[in-house]
């Protein structure tokens, strides 16, 4: 299955849910769009037997059930405007001023579409209520896990200057700053406190920042920052995700991503894995960031996925893709309910993509799982999803 997303006039997002939320830059005189999708459903399921054994049925996990969600809202520079609306009907349900590294947390119910504006860039996460009770910002202590790439201060992925709120539990680790460039990093969170470190160009460093804690993050050199990237026990990659290129956007030829530091008998099994997609006939190189040496080398066709399974060529911490040509990158988890050693995945999660105008841009869908997608436009923009035309208008 490969379904295809061509956006022939205006800047198009297609979301499967989203964390953290794209941007659209509506006009040149700074106005600045995001959209998301609070999930309707937010619950997890375990089998009874702690298996893939079905036999017994299954059991909600009472922890992790919520009627709403969060959108946290961090400003970069001072006197940043910001109004939240709910869609359809664009109804107005928060507006405030944030000055630098100030943020605010929004409650939405589940199923909530929304769209938030502001006058200058900010970095806009989607969240669930945190695992340990309370609410952000109030007395929570720590956060659920972060998925996805974060944006710089520019608006692209890759960039010298991020400000982010780091969600995640008390235990730290699942954020990664991969280095495009030689780089001298520095973090500064919104105590004041300061963290520096330097890295060669392609090489990465495993983060432990605090939890719902805002950081503003410089660079001498280009960086990209992913986080959420598998569970909690540091084994499993149950979450579906895109990932965005080194040029910014989610097409392109070199790409950086974090993987499980292990692999046993679960994890071998488990029907997950990287899949490529080629615009035109491309050369492929994968890396194993960890130990600085190439481990395959794939000739990848027109409409022809390829995948790349880390636990199959012993990939751990971190991979990276180079392509003569360019390319689209994904981690799929295909929804199979497989042993995974700590218990049973599925392949649940939240992921978002971003489309420019007149680009193709093949994926992949999950195969055995139940899929929302939404999308949002800034402008009217004509779309095709294989071979289908279909009309998008802005806030519907």
């Amino acid at each position: 299955m490969k379904p295809l997303f061509n956006c022939v006039k205006g800047f198009l997002i297609a979301i499967l849910l989203i964390m953290p939320l794209n941007i659209l830059l509506l006009n040149s005189q700074s106005e600045y769009v995001y959209y998301g999708v609070v999930p309707a459903r937010i619950w997890y399921y375990e089998t009874v037997s702690g298996t893939n054994d079905l036999s017994l049925g299954w059991r909600l996990v009472p922890a992790t059930v919520a009627d709403h969600g969060y959108i946290a809202i961090v400003a970069s520079q001072d006197g940043t405007q910001v109004r939240v609306y709910t869609l359809p009907g664009k109804t107005l349900v928060s507006e405030f001023s944030l000055n630098a590294v100030g943020k605010r947390y929004v409650s939405l119910p589940n199923g909530t579409m929304f769209k938030v504006v502001s006058d200058k860039l900010v970095s806009v996460l989607l969240m669930s209520p945190p695992p340990g009770g309370g609410v952000p910002g109030v007395d929570a202590t720590a956060g659920p896990i972060v998925a996805g790439f974060y944006n710089s201060v520019a608006g692209a992925y890759v960039g010298k200057e991020f400000v982010i709120e780091t969600s995640q539990g008390l235990k730290g680790l699942l954020h990664t700053i991969f280095a495009i460039e030689d780089a001298e990093v520095t973090l500064t969170d919104e105590d004041g406190s300061t963290q520096t470190f330097k890295l060669k160009a392609n090489t990465y460093r495993e983060l432990q920042p605090k939890p719902l804690t805002t950081y503003r993050i410089n660079s001498t050199g280009n960086i990209m920052i992913q986080g959420g990237y598998m569970t909690i026990n540091g084994k499993d990659m149950q979450r579906s995700f895109f990932v965005p290129s080194a040029e910014g956007g989610f097409i392109g030829r070199r790409f950086y991503s974090g993987v499980a530091d292990l692999a046993d008998e679960g994890s071998l099994t488990e029907e997950n894995g990287f899949v490529i997609f080629a615009l035109e006939d491309a050369k492929v190189t994968v890396w194993d960031l960890y130990n600085q040496k190439a481990v395959e080398e794939l000739n990848v066709k027109v409409g022809e996925p390829a995948y790349v399974r880390p636990s199959e060529i012993k990939v751990f911490q971190a991979i990276a893709f180079d392509s003569d040509k360019p390319i689209t990158v994904q981690f799929l988890h295909s929804g199979s309910i497989k042993w995974a050693g700590m218990g049973v995945s599925y392949g649940a999660g939240l992921t978002y993509l971003g489309i420019r105008p007149n680009e193709d841009t093949p994926f992949m869908l999950p195969t055995n799982s139940t899929i929302y997608a939404y999308l949002f436009t800034g402008e009217d923009a004509n779309v095709v999803v294989d071979d289908v035309p279909m009309t998008l208008r802005p806030d519907e």
